[in-house]
């Protein structure tokens, strides 16, 4: 194929088919500003359906009375015991009085020269709380630091560490339990019992009174008395322990909540004037939302409440924000019932958020199904785009041989005249 046409003729050719071409593709150029445009469309979906997403995160939270400004725990003297709120349906409050603390249980052997020193060979047995095991010592490996590495690596061991002290007088095997309490207290057999172990350190359990009862636990954590709080025992002594509503987190959660929706609400409104300019999709999606603030949050007590009275408010422009005044009343009017006005299920303000949200961004949802209508489209535009710049090149093919063959003629009538004229002049 001629690629440089209009050589022989001093015609522009190549020009002539570059107009003529660009011609031709006006019709595929159109396709492609459609496939930009479905482009953009589909990106405006992705940035609504996002937004969707994380504001109905924060309805999740919203809906869940344990995060939904959760229960924190204080105690008058940590120096006595710390506490953690793990939950709870209401406030706590104890009188709490540490007598003694859980200690794990600890043995020293008799003392050798070294950690080289020899010790019997054989089979040493020793056991803590539910767990029993035993090694052998040969006479290859039988110094007291082999001792020592075969107690802490021995497989069925998952109670007692052993280690070693060079202190005066020598060096001793020192066996500590993993877990504290009598319970846990260790005992030994075999050739241990001639190796001189004896108490260092006694196993003790926690003991305390909890508001005039004793409780007694073989750790210094202290989690199955108190429904929602766990403690933990530093020290010997008296002091009180509380729990109540974390309010900052509660508002902080509601604030996060309005600056999602209002972020949304501003993202629908430019789309609607932008990508998609005369699209329903923005403008639903506001009215549905906005729907939840609309109708009364029926109780389980059999009351009903107004989003509105929660402390939500909306200003003329359609901007949400919470008024103090509404929000404090709806507080000190009862601060479980405020909690549980947002997290009941089924009819609390969270899960009517979370459905009306799922209506947009679930599988085969609104969004979803408008976005497979674009996919579908474009995968269209592209097998049509692939088809006409197939017949394009066939196009281009056809004019360059009309054009070459057209060269040829005119170079050969131009010959032929210039001929003519050399003949005539002479």
């Amino acid at each position: 194929m001629i690629t440089a046409a209009g050589v022989g003729s001093g015609i522009d050719v190549e020009s002539i088919l570059t107009q003529l071409v660009a011609l031709e593709r006006q019709p595929i150029d159109a396709l492609e500003a459609r496939q930009a445009s479905l482009d953009v469309e589909l990106s405006a979906f992705g940035s609504i359906n996002s937004q969707i997403n994380d504001l109905a995160t924060t309805a999740r939270t919203l809906g869940d009375g344990t995060r939904l400004g959760p229960f924190v725990a204080t105690t008058s003297d940590e120096e006595i015991f710390t506490a953690e709120a793990t939950g709870g349906g209401a406030g706590e409050f104890h009188d709490i009085e540490v007598l003694s603390l859980a200690k794990n249980h600890r043995l020293a052997s008799q003392a050798y020269t070294s950690e080289e020193a020899t010790v019997a060979s054989g089979v040493w047995s020793f056991s803590s709380g539910e767990n029993s095991f035993d090694v052998t010592i040969d006479g290859g490996s039988n110094t007291l630091l082999d001792l020592q590495s075969a107690i802490n690596s021995a497989t069925d061991n998952t109670s007692v560490v052993a280690s070693i002290l060079n202190v005066d007088g020598g060096s001793r095997l020192v066996l500590s339990a993993r877990e504290s309490g009598t319970a846990n207290e260790i005992s030994f057999g075999g050739l241990a019992s001639s190796s001189g172990l004896a108490t260092i350190t006694e196993a003790t359990d926690a003991s305390l009174i909890i508001d005039g009862f004793p409780v007694t636990g073989s750790s210094n954590t202290v989690s199955d008395v108190l429904s929602g709080v766990t403690l933990n025992l530093r020290g010997i002594g008296t002091a009180e322990v509380s729990t109540s509503r974390d309010t900052e987190s509660l508002r902080a959660t509601l604030d996060e909540f309005v600056t999602q929706y209002n972020d949304l609400r501003t993202n629908l409104t430019n789309l609607s004037e932008s990508e998609l300019q005369g699209d329903q999709l923005p403008r639903t999606v506001e009215t549905r939302i906005r729907s939840a603030f609309s109708s009364p949050l029926t109780l389980n007590n059999g009351d009903s409440v107004l989003p509105q009275s929660l402390g939500f408010t909306f200003d003329r422009f359609g901007t949400l924000s919470i008024d103090e005044t509404r929000f404090n009343e709806a507080q000190e009017n009862g601060l479980e019932q405020f909690i549980t006005a947002f997290a009941q299920t089924e009819t609390g303000f969270a899960q009517r958020m979370e459905d009306i949200l799922d209506e947009f961004t679930r599988s085969g949802g609104i969004i979803d199904t408008r976005e497979d209508g674009i996919d579908a489209r474009d995968r269209a535009l592209v097998n049509q785009i692939e088809r006409m710049e197939y017949r394009l090149e066939q196009t281009e093919v056809r004019l360059r041989r009309q054009f070459t063959a057209m060269d040829a003629v005119v170079s050969n009538l131009q010959s032929t005249g210039d001929f003519l004229n050399s003949r005539l002049s002479g």
